[in-house]
């Protein structure tokens, strides 16, 4: 029996059809596309701010040879990439929205809460971590009790461990709620160290209102608040300070978008993501009328308080400042940092800070538990 042969052109009439037109043309198309695509990615970073800068600086052969200038370029080209923003916004919003669950640096919550992925990882590397920074806090308190200053520790427990029950279908590390107890007889056992519980007061605020924010990673001014008056009564009658007293006078209110945003990152589908701002109220601390012993003392010899620690310290909107001088009734002076952590700027203050503060007889430290089994630098 012969073989048919089948003619598709004579099927399909004369002519090519349509369709087998386009296809036969899409490989070609394809290329021109990506070929146009790459040809604008390249136009664009070539021509940005930051490639443009680059191209400035002299070019060291070495930095050739060993890679670093490749490295560099790679950087440029990452940052300024077309898409960038809207493909890891697209990549967000599906794990936000779609799976629950958000990227890396963030863990979504129950009811609009945001937490720092810091305060539920741990790896071979936090325990020696954890107990050189410990080593440092009590080389620290020793060398300032040997020079009669009193170290008072302000251990601010996890925003995930006081909220453990706005975590919704995220479980808190079994270790994580123990860990704050941990830390603190540790730092209890350091001879001449005062440590207030902060956790326990902070569960027992939260009844009254929130002492954390919900998408940030900071403390609220009225937890501020409870931890000022934790070092307040820790100090009550064990330190002999110069008086001053302080009103504490409400500021406008600001709209204060949570830093925990920040690792979103929804790109042009932020609109789609309730991102509210809180509602936060500043206290300022301002002298009431001096006395006669206030107007002729000598103020030359400086303060008696420091306050060392990061932005939960250094930052004026959370008031930490304000609410120690009121509470504590007493001058200080504020050499927290922000960006830095609670450690760095506590090398800062002896290295640099300590010598220029003969009068100081009190040192107020403040530790974010989260920063303990971070690297210190």
């Amino acid at each position: 029996m012969p073989i048919r042969q089948f003619n598709l052109s004579a099927m399909s009439g004369s002519g090519d059809n349509p369709v087998t037109t386009t296809i036969k043309y899409l490989p070609t198309l394809f290329c021109a596309a990506m070929c146009g695509l790459g040809i604008y990615a390249f136009v664009h970073f070539w021509t940005s701010d930051a490639m443009v800068e680059h191209r400035r600086q002299p070019v060291d052969y070495e930095d050739i040879i060993k890679g670093r200038e490749a490295l560099a370029l790679e950087e440029i080209y990452k940052e300024e990439f077309p898409i960038r923003d809207f493909a890891t916004g697209l990549m967000n919003t599906i794990s936000f929205g779609v799976f629950d669950e958000a990227r890396k640096g963030l863990v979504k919550g129950a009811d609009g809460w945001l937490f720092s992925d810091e305060e539920f990882t741990w790896n071979r590397e936090s325990t020696e971590t954890l107990n050189e920074h410990l080593k440092f806090i009590e080389e620290t308190v020793f060398d300032l009790s040997h020079k009669g200053i009193t170290v008072v520790a302000v251990l601010i427990p996890e925003k995930a461990d006081i909220y453990s029950d706005n975590l919704g279908r995220i479980d808190q590390p079994a270790a994580r709620t123990v860990y704050y107890e941990t830390v603190r007889q540790r730092l209890l056992a350091m001879e001449h160290l005062k440590v207030p519980d902060l956790r326990a007061r902070f569960q027992d605020a939260r009844e009254f209102e929130s002492v954390f924010l919900k998408a940030d990673t900071h403390w609220t001014v009225f937890g501020a608040g409870v931890a000022a008056k934790a070092v307040a009564e820790t100090l009550a009658g064990s330190v002999d300070l110069k008086e001053t007293a302080y009103e504490l006078k409400p500021q406008a209110v600001t709209a204060h978008m949570g830093d925990l945003y920040n690792f979103a990152k929804f790109s042009v589908f932020s609109p789609y993501f309730d991102q509210s701002a809180e509602q936060v109220t500043r206290l300022d601390a301002v002298a009431a009328e001096l006395g006669l012993d206030d107007l002729f003392a000598e103020d030359s010899a400086g303060p008696e308080v420091a306050l060392v620690g990061s932005s939960y310290s250094a930052n004026p909107l959370w008031s930490f400042e304000s609410q120690l001088r009121a509470v504590t009734r007493t001058d200080l002076i504020n050499l927290a940092a922000e960006g830095e952590g609670p450690f760095k700027p506590m090398e800062t203050f002896l290295k640099e800070e300590r010598a220029k503060l003969p009068q100081l007889k009190v040192v107020i430290w403040e530790l974010p538990l989260r920063y303990f089994d971070e690297p210190k630098f």
